[in-house]
Formats: structure tokens, sequence, C-alpha cells
């Protein structure tokens, strides 16, 4: 826990400058909407700590339509965006123009170290550049039967405790728990060329330390961590980063994972040092991030640190938003038996024709509906929920539809000052009736089989008019990667399963947990990550 002597010295310090602050900053946004803070020092904080991620979001966006502000701790205003034009101004066209806030940054940096996901302006540029070689998409194939044989692994797991049991019945299986094993597995041979074992419980200790590690640290935290929190937008960046040193739970484990995590590195960096020549032929993304460090210029390669941390950001990152995603996906065709039963038959057809060979990566790119099934996943359960940035400057964001304001009136821009919080509503954006039909708050994955919706005049993010992987410069960089293996996996287990509610139908819940939206039983957090499926051995005709 964080000592009252500490929590309050950090709330009157950043009271003061918060004071001088204000009575220095013009609001821009006096007109524009949005609800009534139920406080000045928590501002709508503590109601968007919300129990079911999105639900707020969808409610303001039905009352103010496009944009409107909420309120921060201490009385600062935050810009809450969904509008299409908006979100293209602020994530693409001006990406470097609105990075993290401070606190975001420093979150970043505590969960994930020096990495990509942190690294700002001409700084992630070069970071970028550096990573692209290992996630083109010649590259990212090349991992493709280590999807593959990681997903048979499963099902074999899978199928083994079922026929231990009754085999004619459906087992109760929480399948979170071997969705984010076989998702570090995936990921720790692909980018380390590592073995972690974690499908067959061979203990490995860094498997330990991630399990559960955000929702252990980070769901639902206390009106005094969220204002402790909130200090940070007042305090300079080279003291701030102290705050990973002290002795509240999350920082704690995030330290020992960063530590083990970096440990890891360094010695799987040896070890690619002693074999350079062997290492070449390898795809492992290690192997192609530490040549394309290597071949640039002194001056444009990355520091050691920041080069650990690309292993610490790539594998927490990485197996995380992927595996919650694939348990979301299962989730919603157990409750939707006719999409599974026809994601089915369309990949048993498929199979019919491969002539007892295995899917290669082109033939599951071909199959509409299952493709149709992870695009719909990722609009209605997007695993990063919000896109937090700050302007860097006096700005006018353009809106796509004009927007009623306080006054009556209707605008077509929204003017901005300098370190002006912009949080984009990803839940929000996804779900707009504008963008994805009449029906864009319900389960449908067929709407990605209508033409009119690809010929749709939106253009946002990197994948099917979707914000779920960001966009802009700071999209994801391993979204492909990403795509693919939820194919790989997806195919592999509705092929070889069906999925049902469980009898006790218990009632999920999104929860923010640190960087991903996690699957909770309602009423049950302390029970931590789990998503109850009755399972059993799909019936082949």
């Amino acid at each position: 826990m964080i000592s009252s002597s500490a929590f309050w010295a950090s709330v009157t310090l950043a009271g003061a400058a918060y004071t001088y602050w204000r009575l220095r900053k013009k609001s821009f946004l006096k007109d524009i909407r949005g609800p009534k803070p139920t406080s000045w020092l928590y501002g709508h904080q503590i109601e968007m700590q919300q129990s079911n991620v999105g639900e707020l979001d969808f409610a303001w966006e039905r009352e103010y339509k496009g944009a409107w502000k909420v309120g921060d701790c201490f009385g600062r205003e935050i810009l809450m965006l969904t509008d299409p034009g908006a979100i293209n101004y602020v994530v693409h066209k001006r990406g470097y123009a609105y990075p993290k806030t401070r606190p975001q940054k420093q979150l970043t940096r505590l969960f994930f170290g020096r990495g990509v996901a942190w690294a700002a302006g001409q700084r992630h540029a070069l970071h970028r550049k550096v990573l692209n070689p290992a996630f083109t998409v010649q590259s990212i194939r090349a991992h493709f039967p280590v999807f593959r044989r990681v997903a048979s692994q499963l099902s074999a797991l899978w199928a083994d405790q079922i026929q231990e049991s009754d085999v004619s019945s459906a087992q109760r299986f929480d399948i979170s728990k071997g969705l984010t094993r076989a998702a570090l597995d995936i990921i720790g041979e692909s980018v380390f060329d590592y073995h972690f074992g974690s499908l067959n419980d061979d203990n490995d200790f860094f498997s330990s330390i991630l399990n559960n590690l955000f929702a252990d640290s980070t769901v639902h935290p206390p009106p005094a961590a969220i204002l402790f929190t909130g200090t940070w937008a007042f305090i300079p960046e080279s003291i701030l980063q102290f705050v990973a040193y002290l002795p509240a739970r999350q920082f704690v484990r995030f330290r020992e994972f960063l530590s083990v995590g970096k440990r890891l590195g360094a010695q799987l960096l040896g070890d690619k040092g002693e074999n350079s020549a062997t290492d070449r032929k390898k795809n492992d993304i290690l192997s192609i991030l530490v040549q394309a460090n290597e071949s640039n210029e002194v001056r444009n390669r990355l520091d050691s640190d920041e080069i650990l941390s690309q292993i610490t950001t790539l594998l927490l990152a990485g197996h995380e938003s992927t595996s919650a995603t694939m348990i979301w996906l299962l989730y919603e065709l157990a409750y939707h038996p006719d999409d599974q039963t026809r994601l089915r038959a369309e990949i048993m057809a498929s199979r019919q024709s491969l002539a007892g060979h295995d899917f290669s990566v082109t033939e599951l790119e071909n199959l509409p509906f299952l493709n149709a099934c992870i695009k719909e996943v990722l609009r209605y359960h997007p695993i990063s929920p919000w896109i937090t940035r700050q302007s860097a400057e006096h700005d006018v964001i353009l809106l796509s539809a004009p927007l009623l304001t306080k006054s009556g009136t209707y605008i077509d821009e929204i003017e901005v000052g300098p370190h002006q919080q912009v949080l984009i509503s990803t839940c929000g954006y996804n779900r707009l009736e504008s963008v994805f039909g009449e029906d864009a708050s319900q389960w449908n994955p067929s709407r990605f089989l209508d033409p009119a919706l690809r010929d749709g005049k939106v253009s946002i993010g990197l994948y099917a008019n979707l914000l779920t992987f960001s966009g802009g410069p700071s999209g994801c960089i391993g979204y492909r990667f990403a795509i693919l293996e939820m194919l790989a996996v997806i195919v592999e287990l509705i092929e070889k399963f069906e999925f049902a509610p469980p009898p006790d139908r218990p009632v999920m819940q999104r929860v923010r947990a640190g960087a991903v939206m996690a699957p909770f039983i309602k009423d049950k957090f302390e029970e931590r990550v789990q998503m109850p499926l009755s399972v059993s051995l799909a019936q082949v005709n």
C-alpha cells in the first residue's frame, strides 16, 4: 500500500500545482456538453472504473453523439471522442502531435518497460524502424507452423481431459487457462525461440509470474489509488519514474516481471551472440530484431534496455491481448450456436478439399465466415477499450458530423489548448451505427460479409475499419501476427470441439485489468480471470 504521508503529500503538491496551472490555462471546452462530474476531486474517474467496460461509453455516445467532456481528478477536463473524423485526425493525421499523457506513459513504462509501446516522437519512429523487419507479412507467415503446432497441443490436451471423463457429455472448462497458456507458448517460440512449456505444466518460473499479472494488480483500484495516479500529471517525468519503486502490490508485481523478463532476454540475447551464424538463418522475431539493430548506424540503434524492453513488451502485450480476444470469441460462439455451426461447416468443407494436408495461411485467409468472426470479436470486444492521448500544442480537431453544444449551436470542429487530454473510446466507436449498421450493438459476424459495409466511406485503424489495433504511427505493430495466430488456433478448436454455455450460465463481465479487457464472473472478482464453458468433442458427419 502507498503510505498515507506520501499520498497526502502528493495530493497537496498536485493541488498547488493545479491551482497555478488553472490560473494560467484557458479552457476551450466550456461549450462542449458532457455529464456533470460527481466531485471536483475525482471527476468521473471512479465511475469509469466500471464493472462492465463500455456501458458508460455507450450511454454517453447515445446522448452526446461523437464528442463530449468528462471530469478528471482535480477538476481537469477530458475530451472523449467517438466521431470518426476526429479520431482519424488525432490518431492518423496528427499522431505524433497527440502523444500519451504523462500518467499513461508512466503506466506503459511500468507495465512493459522502455519498448515501442512507451517510446514517443522520433524515438518511437526509430523503435518501429528496428522492429518492422520482424513484422512483415513474410516474417509473420514463417511462424504459422508454430501457431498450428501449439493449437494442436491445446486441442490434444482438452480432448484427453474430456476422454478421461464421460466422453458422451460436455465437460465444464475454464477455457481462459488453456488459451492463455497456448498464447504464451506461441509468443515464446515465435519471438524468442524459447520454449516456456506452459501447456505442458513445465512450471517455468516466468510463466508463473505472468499468471493473472494484470488481474492481480490493477482491477478496480480504490479511490486513493485513483487520486494518486491523478497526481502524476503534475510531476516531472524525471521524478515520476521512481513511482515504480513504491511498495504497493501493483508496482512490486510489475517490477518483478520486468526484472525477470529482462534477465531472460539478456540470456537469450547472449545465446544469439554465441550462435550468430546459425541464428541469422532463424525466423524468430528476436533474431530478426537483433540483426536489424546491428545493421543500423550506431546513432540509430536502440540501447540495451530498449532492446530488452521490446522483449517484455511483445511478450506481455502479445500473449495477453490475443488470448483474451480468443476467449471472448469462443464465448460468443458458445452463446450463438447457429454461428458456431456455420463456422464449423465452413471449416469442414474446406478440410475435405485438402486431401490430407493441413490448412495453409492462404486457405485460412480465404474462409469468409471465419474471418468475419475474427473481425466481429475484435469489434464487439476490443481488448483495449480506450486510447489515451493529449495535445502537444494548440490545435483544432475536425469532426465528421456537426456537434450540438451547450449553447444550442452546432460546430464542425473542436478547439483544444496545449496538454488537453483526449480519450478516444475504442469500444464506443466500434459500435457506431453510422459505421457498422443499425444492429451495431448486437453480435453479428455476418455484417462483415456485407459489401455495403466494406464499401463504407470511413477509413480508420489498421484492419477492417476497426480501432481495436489503434492506428497511425502508434498502431499495433503486431496486428497481423495476432490475426494469423487467431485464425490458426480458432480453426483447430472449432473443428475439434463444440462449445456451449455451462448449465449455471454465469453472467460474464468485461473488466479492465491493466492494459486488457478481461472476462470475470459477475460478483466473483476475487476468482480473477475465467471463462467457464461446456466443451465436448465435435460430432464429425
